[in-house]
């Protein structure tokens, strides 16, 4: 690559990088990776998930269901998950502003 091309590009990078919901959205998402909290509700929905699954056809699918449906309101509504994911939307979005002015 064209030395100039790849000094623009690694500006480009480290402004992005700056922009303040990036860096949020960098700091929460190592958060995320390194709460305790937030992996036992995972295994918490997978594991109810699972649970719901097997009883499929059973008396107890109801009731398996709805403790299922419990445990991922909780783990959506987590306050770390909520702003995650709003600002996942917010970088997505200025990936796909800047994707397309490279396009033009």
């Amino acid at each position: 690559m064209n030395k100039e091309i790849q000094d623009k590009l690694d500006e480009f990078i480290t402004s992005f990088l700056e922009v303040k919901e990036v860096k949020q959205f960098l700091i929460l998402k190592d958060e995320l990776a390194s709460s305790k909290e937030i992996e036992v509700l995972k295994d918490e929905v997978r594991r109810s998930q699972k649970d719901m699954a097997l009883s499929l056809g059973t008396s107890l699918y109801k009731e398996k269901k709805a403790y299922y449906l419990s445990k991922k309101r909780e783990y959506e509504s987590h306050p770390l998950i909520v702003n995650y994911e709003m600002l996942k939307e917010e970088v997505d979005y200025l990936l796909n502003e800047l994707v397309n002015k490279l396009k033009a």
